[in-house]
């Protein structure tokens, strides 16, 4: 992701004259279109210099005091044929490639060799390309492995994702290596990659981070999609649908199965345990509601079968009671308030949540709960919440000053910015969770992911998740580094010199989602240097922050040592 461009014009056989063909590496927060540039491309930018000077061709000056900031589109960057990324050890690190020839291309295809340097060898099999499809109904580009020879007209424009797998086992050093393009068995284009391998081993950030799920009903399925998961970095499965409840008999078999692969995947815990939101919705349907006698019988006893269920598995299992009741309007908020206080007087040996997404009934059920879990709220059909947004400092410390419940997110985002540099401000607050919308529901709208069984194709936004959650984790090391100095009273220029660094990034993100989804607010701001321009021209805006927080891990690592 920190790359740089490719022009080539080589010869091919058969052809009377030089195919031009234009390959560059790009990797932006939007989806891939034609008219992307290299990043190579990506402009200078001087924040608040004290006077700039320019030059103009008739060779008079123009100067200017105190601007606010100097951006200067260059002519030619560094090295253009190179894709000059950084990863920890044991991290996934992508960088995308465009790929327009200006001739007809046949039988065209893309391998990728080793990574070698003095430090080792990476197999080329952790060199991944993927091609950028359209998902259809899912309305997301997913991430296919390319498989047999392809045909690519002159002028047409196809968009690739090269993921690098950094083993476990890696030296910290320099590698290199090469994706080639070929037709006709025929190289017509390269782009070298330079891979900075830090000696660094990333943590789990402390946080229950991930998406809903339904149960495949297919044991290979369930684990090879709970293992994808786990290696995009989510710590916690939200299971919704497709999940048996014990209604009509005292079968836990599911949960029990669920649990154990969850477990040996290697999740950390708490399981949130969604499905039980469904007894309150319909599944209980023919009992009453929730102030019936019948219901309120049927309802205990379903939950105490799937909580003995849990216990057996020696790991914590959150169970979600309630689906975003504001729905039903100002109803909605008495029906959350009975629900919850009657799960907490009847069931207080459950660890519980609610899926909630107004103030109101925020405010009504999280004096019950365990855990808060809301979006950024809306009015509800009659207006009863008046406009009030949820995702923000003032509403977290609100809800911790007013119930004793955690707050967590619920549909509040995928993609890097939201699961990395925004959570973080966020759990600064009180925020230890975020659980998004959705795995994979039937390969419709709003999955992260395409499934045909066991076979699993990624989203753009879904590997960009991952992302953010590296984001997040070389966050939470330099923080973790950050206390342990001051613990021992060592390395205190380092430590103060990382501490200015983190509130200079908390302090470029708002408080606030809706600054970011409805109010025009972007990260990072123009102004936020991190380091030298020349530096962060050839890195994306958020690897050139991440580069910066991991060159203050390194530094403070080897002050402690």
């Amino acid at each position: 992701m920190k790359c740089m461009a490719v022009v080539c014009c080589l010869f091919w056989p058969g052809l009377a004259a030089a195919v031009e063909v234009d390959l560059f590496v790009t990797d932006y927060g939007e989806e891939p279109s034609s008219e992307q540039r290299p990043l190579a491309d990506r402009p200078l930018r001087y924040a608040a210099p004290q006077q700039v000077t320019i030059k103009m061709t008739d060779g008079g000056l123009v100067t200017y005091d105190a601007p606010l900031g100097v951006t200067v589109d260059r002519r030619g960057g560094a090295d253009p044929r190179e894709a000059r990324i950084f990863a920890s050890i044991g991290e996934y690190e992508p960088f995308g490639l465009l790929l327009r020839p200006k001739a007809t291309l046949e039988e065209v295809f893309i391998t990728s060799s080793d990574l070698t340097g003095d430090a080792g060898r990476i197999p080329k099999e952790n060199v991944v390309v993927c091609s950028v499809e359209s998902s259809g109904e899912m309305g997301r580009k997913i991430l296919m492995r390319l498989g047999g020879k392809w045909d690519m007209p002159a002028h047409s424009t196809e968009h690739f994702w090269c993921t690098v797998k950094v083993p476990d086992d890696a030296k910290p050093g320099l590698y290199k290596g090469k994706v080639v393009v070929t037709a006709r068995n025929e190289e017509v284009g390269l782009i070298g990659i330079v891979l900075d391998v830090l000696p660094i081993t990333l943590e789990d950030p402390p946080f229950a981070l991930g998406f809903n799920y339904s149960n495949p009903k297919n044991q290979a399925a369930l684990e090879a999609h709970l293992a994808d998961m786990r290696q995009h970095g989510m710590t916690c499965v939200a299971p919704l649908y497709n999940f048996h409840l014990p209604i009509h008999d005292a079968n836990t078999a599911e949960l029990g199965n669920f649990i154990e692969c969850y477990k040996r995947v290697g999740f950390p815990g708490p399981l949130y345990f969604a499905t039980p939101m469904d007894l309150q919705l319909s599944s209980l349907a023919g009992y009453g509601d929730e102030t019936s006698k019948r219901w309120q019988q049927k309802y205990i006893q379903v939950m105490r079968h799937l909580h003995a269920e849990a216990l057996k598995h020696n790991i914590a299992v959150l169970m979600s009671i309630g689906d975003e009741l504001t729905n039903k309007g100002i109803e909605g908020v008495e029906i959350a308030r009975r629900l919850a206080r009657f799960v907490w007087e009847e069931l207080p040996e459950v660890a519980t949540t609610s899926d909630m997404n107004g103030y109101m009934e925020v405010m009504a059920m999280a004096p019950y709960l365990n855990v808060a879990t809301f979006n950024n709220g809306w009015d509800g059909i009659d207006n009863h919440n008046k406009g009030r947004h949820l995702i923000n400092r003032q509403f977290i410390q609100e809800v911790q000053e007013k119930t004793e419940a955690i707050p967590w997110f619920v549909n509040a985002g995928t993609g890097r910015f939201p699961f990395g540099f925004f959570f973080w401000k966020m759990a600064k607050y009180g925020a230890k969770g975020k659980v998004e919308w959705y795995y994979n529901l039937d390969n419709r709208s709003g999955s992260v992911v395409r499934t045909e069984g066991a076979t699993i194709w990624p989203t753009l936004e879904y590997e960009r998740s991952r992302e953010g959650i590296d984001d997040l984790k070389y966050l939470c090391m330099l923080e973790k580094l950050i206390a342990r100095a001051n613990s021992l009273g060592k390395a205190s220029v380092e430590r103060k010199k990382a501490e200015a660094f983190l509130k200079k990034i908390a302090d470029g993100i708002a408080d606030d989602w809706t600054a970011y989804t409805h109010g025009g607010e972007r990260f990072p701001a123009d102004g936020m240097a991190v380091m030298s321009p020349e530096k962060a021209a050839n890195m994306s805006e958020l690897n050139a922050i991440r580069r910066a927080v991991a060159d203050h891990i390194v530094m403070l690592q080897e002050a402690l040592n």
